[in-house]
Parts: C-alpha cells; sequence; structure tokens
C-alpha cells in the first residue's frame, strides 16, 4: 500500500471516529504569513507568533506593529521603528508591559501570549475608509487614541501599520504586518 494511500486511510479513520486534529492557535496567523484580523477588534492579536530578539520572525513587519505600538505609547520615536527587534525594543517591551500592569518575571521584553492579549484589549474599531481598509486604533495606556497611530486592516485580513521612514527616511507609508524576515534595518 503506498504512502498517500495510508494516510488517506488514516485520515478517513480519524474522521469517522470524531478525531481531529487541531493546529495551535499561537500558529494561525503565522501560517498566513502576516497579522491577520478575526471579526471584532478585540481578538485581532490572539494567534500571533511570540517576539523577542533572537525568534525566527525578530526582523520582519511583524515587529514593526510593536514598535508602532511604541511609538503609540510615546515610548518610541517615529524613526525608532525599524522592524528590527533589538535591544532598544526589548527595552520599550519592558516599559510597555510595565504600563500594562505586568509585574517581576512577567516583564521581560518579550512579546508573548500575555502580551499580546493585553494589547488586544487595547484595539478600538474605526470607520471603513474608501479603499475597503478598516481603521483601527490602538488606545494607549493613557487612555488617548492618537491619530499619529491608526491601525488599518485590508479587506483580505492583512493588518497594516504606518511607517515613517526609520533613521533612512526612505520607504515610508502603510506596510503590511509581514512575518517574512527582512534583510537590512527598514521595513519593507
Amino acid at each position: 500500500m503506498s504512502r498517500i494511500s495510508r494516510t488517506l486511510i488514516a485520515g478517513a479513520a480519524a474522521l469517522a471516529f470524531g478525531i481531529t486534529l487541531n493546529t495551535s492557535p499561537a500558529a494561525a496567523s503565522v501560517s498566513r504569513g502576516y497579522i491577520d484580523e478575526n471579526a471584532g477588534a478585540q481578538n485581532d492579536f490572539s494567534d500571533e507568533a511570540t517576539l523577542w530578539s533572537g525568534s525566527s520572525y525578530g526582523n520582519s513587519n511583524a515587529v514593526g506593529v510593536i514598535q508602532a505600538i511604541l511609538y503609540a505609547e510615546f515610548i518610541f520615536d517615529a524613526q525608532d521603528v525599524d522592524c528590527a527587534y533589538g535591544s532598544d525594543t526589548t527595552w520599550g517591551v519592558e516599559q510597555l508591559q510595565e504600563r500594562l500592569g505586568f509585574t517581576g518575571a512577567d516583564v521581560d521584553g518579550v512579546v508573548g501570549a500575555k502580551t499580546w492579549a493585553k494589547l488586544d484589549d487595547r484595539l478600538v474599531e474605526g470607520s471603513v475608509y474608501s479603499d475597503s481598509m478598516l481603521n483601527i486604533q490602538y488606545r494607549a495606556t493613557n487612555g488617548t487614541t492618537p491619530n499619529l497611530f491608526l491601525r488599518a486592516r485590508h479587506s483580505g485580513g492583512t493588518y497594516m501599520f504606518k511607517y515613517y521612514g526609520g533613521n533612512f527616511g526612505g520607504n515610508a507609508g502603510w506596510k503590511q504586518a509581514l512575518y517574512r524576515s527582512l534583510s537590512g534595518s527598514e521595513c519593507r
């Protein structure tokens, strides 16, 4: 019996007995390759990858989303958003975690499930733009919803973030929140 036949038979048997295979929620968005939207802004970050300086996605536009949040919190300046998770981002995330109410070992500079969940609670849906992009704003810990940090997501589900050009001043504009690794130190 061929390998394909055995796989099909095993899959059919699993379904017949009510056994389902379940992908971990933490891998769902990553497998799509981007930070994605879900129904309602307050659960959009529930399935995102853990980000830190040594992660597979430590140099990606997904890091740009976190850095844009640090910018909205006035922890970062616009030119600090470079999509690279270095020591400044680690420090910034620690500051953010403290603002979000984390203490002790939970203040680790890593954007994991707990941090994503707290950030999720701070998203506010707005109106739909003429290009079918939904305005999502991040409500900063000081209570403001600053215009400087507009979060939009494409009608197909991809989050976008405003990039101001980093230290190099180029390539500014709305960027997709992709998990694809970048070369260089500028959001693409």
